[in-house]
């Protein structure tokens, strides 16, 4: 009589152990540095809009030394639909809908002034992907990307909402700090 010979084509139990445990082993070095990287993928956002910021407001100010509009309006994107209030030192503090009426500034405050500080940064900043919603009257912002506040009367703050991690703007002196 012929013995029928098997023919083991699996893994062991062992073998299955083993793998399990060197995944979970891969799994909890990897995951640390995973989250790593996110925190300082996030940082990055925040630095790359307040660097574009800070060299969108030397493009904006050079536009308005050339023009040296009397009344302190310049149609920095070209398209005449907004047009951008600068104060007498060349830093922009406000937005007109049509250039001839201020529709607000920094230093009105509150609702109107966190638009205005929304708009500097969106005009001076042609952000895409990024959304810069203005804060509520209640100082905060439900949706969006950055939280745009006016914080003083020459002083916006823009808030990464993922990290509370702040873009500052001085209109007096046209400093833009960032992480």
């Amino acid at each position: 009589m012929v013995k029928p010979m098997y023919n083991n084509k699996g893994f062991t139990l062992i073998e299955l152990v083993i793998v399990v445990v060197l995944l979970g082993i891969l799994a909890a070095i990897a995951l640390p540095r995973y989250l790593n990287v996110s925190g300082k993928a996030r940082t990055a956002v925040v630095q790359a809009t307040g660097g574009a910021f800070s060299a969108g407001l030397s493009v904006a100010k050079a536009q308005w030394e050339l023009t040296k509009e009397v009344d302190g309006y310049v149609d920095i994107n070209g398209d005449g639909a907004s047009v951008t209030k600068f104060n007498q030192k060349g830093y922009p503090i406000g937005i007109s809908g049509n250039g001839i009426s201020l529709l607000s500034e920094i230093k009105d405050g509150g609702v109107s002034g966190n638009d205005t500080c929304g708009q500097i940064l969106r005009n001076i900043v042609k952000t895409s992907g990024v959304t810069i919603i203005p804060a509520d009257e209640t100082g905060k912002c439900e949706s969006g990307d950055f939280c745009a506040k006016a914080t003083s009367d020459h002083n916006c703050t823009y808030i990464y909402r993922r990290t509370n991690e702040k873009i500052i703007y001085d209109a007096n002196t046209g400093d833009v700090t960032y992480p």
